[in-house]
């Protein structure tokens, strides 16, 4: 092993590895779950073609599998996306 691609992260650091926090558990990093929080939110309030940004043409189907991934990987926070999810008006 190389040493200069090891180190020690204690406690009080973020431990994240392939998009994910691994310190006492798995879960979503706050600022992916804070974002995707509030685009189902502004969709839910603007409709969701305001948050189309980038024009995806199976948008529905593409925050259905991001709110499936965070019910996967932290079941609590996914289910509170999801009841944020099933409020948008398509």
């Amino acid at each position: 092993m190389h040493f200069r691609k090891t180190r020690v992260m204690r406690r009080g650091v973020r431990q994240h590895l392939a998009g994910l926090v691994a310190n006492q558990h798995l879960n979503v990093m706050r600022p992916d779950f804070d974002r995707l929080k509030a685009i189902l939110t502004n969709c839910v309030r603007l409709g969701p073609q305001s948050q189309n940004r980038d024009s995806l043409a199976g948008f529905r189907s593409h925050l259905e599998g991001r709110v499936g991934f965070v019910e996967m990987i932290n079941a609590a926070r996914g289910q509170r996306l999801r009841k944020i999810f099933e409020q948008i008006q398509w």
